[in-house]
């Protein structure tokens, strides 16, 4: 058997101690530690990935808020001026989207009439009374339930399982 200084005969330094399993340890890392890195990274970035998510379509929720709020705004406007809403719709209580009423509110009441953020996957819509003194707008949002609004909204108008917002 040789010797540490014949097995190691420029080298001044002990030998690195060996490993009781007999081995040499290595530098780097183990595969446990890479594979701990990787999912901890993967971890990380599921979550990333599903708050980016829900920001987004709460986002979106906020628009549509908004969105109605200025369609609602030119509508009353449009009734102080005419003292009734506008019969965009085909028939008075039949529903029908929101871009009907461009002819109606666009450019003296409001710019243009916004669209859902998903458009053309949701629209708005709107519907009004025979009578001229009601209508409703329904909005459907994706983390809260569908709902109507405006102005003496009938119940069946769009069911009345359809809550008022």
């Amino acid at each position: 058997m040789l010797s540490l200084k014949q097995q190691f005969p420029h080298n001044h330094e002990s030998p690195p101690a060996l490993h009781k399993s007999g081995f040499r340890p290595t530098k780097g890392f183990t595969i446990v530690e890479l594979l701990i890195v990787v999912v901890v990274i993967a971890i990380l970035a599921t979550i990333s990935i599903v708050s980016y998510n829900g920001i987004t379509v709460r986002t979106r929720d906020d628009a549509r808020t908004t969105d109605t709020a200025l369609i609602k705004s030119a509508l009353k406007a449009y009734y102080k001026d005419k003292g009734e809403y506008p019969p965009a719709c085909a028939q008075p209580a039949l529903g029908c989207y929101v871009d009907t009423l461009n002819s109606y509110l666009i450019p003296k009441y409001i710019g243009s009439i916004p669209d859902d953020p998903k458009a053309p996957e949701l629209r708005y819509q709107y519907v009004w009374g025979s009578d001229g003194k009601s209508y409703a707008l329904r909005i459907q949002y994706e983390t809260k339930p569908t709902c109507k609004m405006g102005m003496n909204v009938p119940a069946g108008w769009w069911e009345t399982s359809t809550p008022m917002c």
